[in-house]
Order: structure tokens, then sequence, then C-alpha cells
């Protein structure tokens, strides 16, 4: 089934996550701090959003993961880590790259 899902396609399906990912919460020693979306960079069929940390932000303190949530507060995507934060900028990723895939319906 060789070319059922257009690129045009693809691209709005890129696009709504985008859209729909509103801000992070992290996980600072239990805590969760919502911090907003740095940066969303869209190449091809990839998108990805940065969380970032200040470089006075959590000095000492220990990010155990992140989350990027949508504008009503559900959990869109989640990001297990353990790191204690330096006196340096700290910069949370998430990736998600768009494929799609038909399948052929027998009736």
């Amino acid at each position: 089934m060789a070319d059922v899902i257009q690129p045009l396609l693809l691209d709005y399906v890129v696009e709504d996550i985008g859209f729909r990912i509103d801000h992070a919460l992290v996980n600072v020693g239990g805590e969760l701090i919502e911090y907003p979306i740095h940066n969303t960079v869209i190449a091809g069929r990839s998108i990805r959003k940065y969380v970032f940390l200040g470089e006075t932000d959590l000095i000492g303190k220990q990010i155990l993961g992140a989350s990027l949530m949508d504008a009503q507060g559900r959990t869109l995507a989640n990001q297990i880590m353990n790191v204690v934060k330096n006196d340096r900028g700290f910069l949370i990723g998430f990736e998600f790259e768009v494929k799609l895939e038909v399948k052929p319906v027998v009736q």
C-alpha cells in the first residue's frame, strides 16, 4: 500500500504534537516544579522540546525526572533521570519521531 499516507498528513501530526505540549513538570527531590518550554525544534518528521533549568536554579538538588504536559495538566511524555544539578544551566530534551503505518483491511 504505497503512498497511502501523504507527507502533508505527517506534517500535520508533527505540528499537532508541537501545539499540544504546553509546559513541563520537573521532579526535584520529589517536588514537582512547573517550567515553560524553552525551545521547540522541528526537523522533517521529528520534533524536539527542550526545558531549561537556569544556572542559579536548584543548585545541589536531585532531578529525578521531567514530564511534558498539555494545557489541562495531562501528562503527554515522561523522562526518568537521576542528576544532581550543579551551578550551570541544565537542558532537558524530549525527541519524538513521527511514523505512521497503514495496515490493509480485509473484509
